[in-house]
């Protein structure tokens, strides 16, 4: 954090606010669900599918740490 910017890193199931003083909030950070409809599109896009919620019937999560079964397609950037 800086006079005018914050820094925030998405990892794994966790979640970022800024909480102002009177209590309210602001997301700084959006969940990488596999019913999210971007990430939705980008894991069909690397070949895979979505089931019951989960990636390949298997992670609840879209972007998992590790798990290279999950990104083995060389014609896609990492970020893809």
């Amino acid at each position: 954090m800086t006079k005018d910017k914050y820094f925030v890193a998405n990892a794994g199931d966790s979640w970022c606010l800024l909480v102002k003083k009177n209590g309210e909030f602001i997301w700084l950070s959006e969940d990488h669900k596999p019913d999210n409809p971007k990430e939705f599109e980008r894991i069909c896009n690397a070949k895979g599918f979505v089931n019951d919620g989960r990636v390949n019937s298997n992670l609840n999560l879209s972007r998992a740490i590790g798990d290279m079964q999950y990104k083995q397609n060389p014609n896609l950037k990492p970020e893809e």
